[in-house]
């Protein structure tokens, strides 16, 4: 199957450029070429020598991305499962992932890094862009960017005034209504207010207490200020705020023989709060052949999280966690400008980490009965966490003929604490279990080499080798004192890739294959009394894959799109214990096929007030994957249809309908084992949406 998709790529690229050279007269609309600025050195997407994918403005608008779950598969070997809150968010690009404590993919939303799962699953809403950066980015951007990076940008400030108005409204009664406010107060400063609201009655109830199991309600807010004191000076200032309200985790029971779900059905409410405060400074200096950056960013996120954690009628578990993060960050860097042929980036980076976290656990009636308890017992741990860390760090590019090397070092350095009690309550009796007062030190070194070669001005290949790097930690959750704390884990990854621009813009298409080497993975496993999970270290694995992209301009105000991703992930090695050997097997939650299909018209129109009409359609694909390391869980694959109608008029209105999973697919998009059950949760069902914009 690989070698046939690798073949078929490769005549495709062929005959386009042959289609190319006869048709070099032609002169139409083009597909725009877009900085990637997530590579920190400015390049085009053709010309960037790394696996780089790119939503613009108005595909965001039409797909009506509202998170980032929702790119699921519309990026090759993306895949980002629907988590039942948004406590935390696992993130998976060419089979490098974390389901709990620190990422392995980066995330930065207008420059500001979130360094927590906790804080990935935020509304979108005003975009400009989204870059997605597969591979390991540690060089320039270090510890946990093993398996790429994703970057969010929000609209740009513009000079001209801008007011606008919108709100959705859907079945599942589901509202998003977001404004927005740009205003120009002289040449030299600019400024932009956003604000949204999002509501939702929930896709699922709980049969139980008859409630939906997953109502929410989230309040949005972000501040953008600029300040151009000089032609070589700018000062950013971005501030976001959300606070998130909801019922969360619509887990159901769920029979791994006959693949089937039953229905959502436990006692107790379970909710998760969560206010995310994320602030970032930019000032840029530019003088001659190079520019200078200062990144400072403040990050606060507050949550509470209300569980029943055995997801049953019985009154077994349930968990309240609370935890306070606090993160400061500083950046320096300097590099060279696009004068120069010989191109360099440098810069320094630091980082401070607050964490601290209160978990109680209640055992109820029946857990008392079930486990011969003396009575009801409360389980109360304390975590202290403060995390600090610094790098330094240097790439540079080199032209010779077509050729163009690229090398970059990085030196990392991290110091992790952690101060932990843990008290059992019993008849209220305090009793102190157990406690630690340790600290863990990380140092890597982080290469990467990259050669191009240019064939001509439309094609362009790449050959890359870098080493990735996910950080150790302590676990939250841990009975045996080796369990405290795991080791990083490391990979080295080699890429091969092909960049094409051809038919004067009118096409492009991007391939690339990949192998992976995999050491000391951190596995996500349940804890020995099954009342919780950890990460454990694995012995050796390997990710392999393929991936391309295509867009085309076949005729005029017409786009079609194409991506598609394999990806094969194994343990080569992982001897769980004496008697369970995984070796060999499939790594969970890792699709093996990904792909999105799709294509937007706008036909314009004559008249005093309709002025055009957009459509788009596109199909994510998710091939088959397995949910557990036995590979005895699966979910098959599946594909989710969409499509929007908008239509644009010449009096500051845009309407439209869009729907999603339209074709009303049944699929999990969750699953887990704990208290020796599976659980599962279900994915969202067809959603059909109308909307209005006012702007002005």
């Amino acid at each position: 199957m690989k070698n046939i998709i690798l073949t078929i790529l490769i005549t495709f690229i062929s005959f386009a450029e042959i289609i190319a050279q006869k048709n070099d007269s032609i002169k139409s609309q083009t597909i725009d070429e877009v900085v990637i600025q997530a590579t920190k050195i400015n390049l085009s997407e053709h010309q960037s020598p790394v696996s780089a994918s790119l939503l613009k403005k108005e595909s965001l608008e039409m797909m009506r991305i509202n998170n980032i779950e929702e790119l699921n598969a519309r990026i090759p070997n993306l895949f980002i499962p629907e988590h039942g809150s948004r406590l935390t968010s696992p993130i998976y690009i060419r089979g490098i992932g974390s389901r709990i404590n620190s990422q392995a993919v980066g995330l930065y939303v207008d420059n500001i890094p979130y360094f927590e799962l906790g804080s990935f699953n935020f509304e979108l809403y005003n975009l400009s862009k989204i870059e997605v950066l597969r591979g390991p980015q540690g060089t320039l951007y270090g510890r946990n960017t093993m398996g790429g990076l994703i970057s969010v940008y929000s609209a740009e400030l513009s000079e001209k005034q801008e007011i606008s108005l919108q709100t959705d409204y859907g079945n599942y009664n589901r509202i998003k209504s977001v404004v927005h406010y740009n205003q120009s107060l002289s040449d030299k400063i600019i400024f932009a207010l956003d604000g949204a609201y999002t509501h939702s009655d929930g896709f699922f109830k709980n049969i139980f207490l008859n409630n939906s199991a997953d109502a929410f309600n989230t309040y949005s807010g972000r501040l953008k200020f600029r300040y151009i004191p000089t032609s070589k000076l700018k000062i950013n200032l971005n501030v976001s705020y959300e606070r998130n309200l909801e019922n969360g985790y619509p887990y159901a029971v769920y029979d791994t023989t006959n693949q089937t779900a039953s229905d959502v059905n436990y006692n107790q409410l379970s909710t998760y709060h969560r206010d995310l405060l994320s602030s970032g400074l930019n000032i840029n200096y530019k003088a001659g052949k190079f520019e200078l950056n200062s990144a400072s960013s403040f990050q606060f996120l507050t949550d509470t999280q209300r569980i029943d954690q055995d997801f049953t009628p019985k009154d077994l578990f349930f968990v309240d966690q609370n935890r306070e993060h606090q993160t400061f960050v500083q950046e320096f860097t300097l590099k060279s400008l696009s004068v120069s042929k010989i191109k360099w980036v440098a810069g320094l980076f630091g980082f401070k980490q607050l964490k601290d976290k209160n978990v109680n656990v209640y055992y109820g009636k029946d857990a008392v009965a079930a486990y011969h308890l003396p009575g009801p017992i409360i389980k109360l741990k304390n975590y202290n966490q403060p995390t600090q860390g610094a790098a330094a760090y240097g790439q540079i590019s080199i032209p010779f003929y077509n050729f163009s090397l690229s090398a970059g070092i990085r030196a990392d350095y991290e110091k992790d604490n952690l101060k932990y009690n843990y008290d059992r309550m019993l008849n209220d009796n305090l009793t102190q279990i157990q406690d630690a007062d340790t600290f863990n030190t990380f140092y890597q070194i982080l290469p990467k080499v990259t050669l191009t070669y240019k064939i001509n001005d439309g094609i362009n290949t790449y050959f890359s080798i870098a080493k990735g790097y996910k950080t150790g930690g302590f676990n939250s959750t841990f009975e045996r004192d080796e369990d405290i704390s795991f080791n990083p884990e490391f990979s080295y990854n080699y890429e091969l890739g092909v960049k094409t621009r051809l038919m004067n813009g009118k096409f492009s298409a991007n391939a690339d294959i990949f192998y992976i080497d995999w050491k000391d993975q951190q596995v996500y496993q349940p804890v020995p009394s099954g009342h919780g999970a950890m990460l454990k270290n694995a012995g050796h694995s390997v990710s392999k894959g393929i991936e391309a992209e295509i867009k085309a301009l076949p005729v005029r105000n017409i786009q079609i799109w194409f991506n598609t991703g394999y990806n094969d992930v194994r343990y080569l090695d992982y001897v769980k214990d004496e008697n369970t050997d995984y070796s060999g097997n499939i790594i969970p939650y890792i699709p093996q096929y990904t792909g999105n299909i799709g294509f937007s018209y706008n036909l314009p129109l004559s008249g005093s007030f309709f002025k055009s009409v957009m459509f788009l359609v596109d199909y994510q694909y998710i091939g088959k994957f397995y949910w557990n390391d036995a590979n005895t869980a699966y979910q098959n694959s599946y594909g989710l249809l969409n499509a929007n109608i908008s239509v644009n008029t010449n009096k500051h209105i845009q309407f439209g309908v869009f729907g999603k999973n339209l074709l009303n697919a049944d699929y999990n998009s969750y699953f887990f084992e704990a208290l020796g059950n599976s659980y599962v949760q279900l994915g969202n069902p067809m959603q059909i949406n109308a909307f209005v914009k006012l702007y002005f």
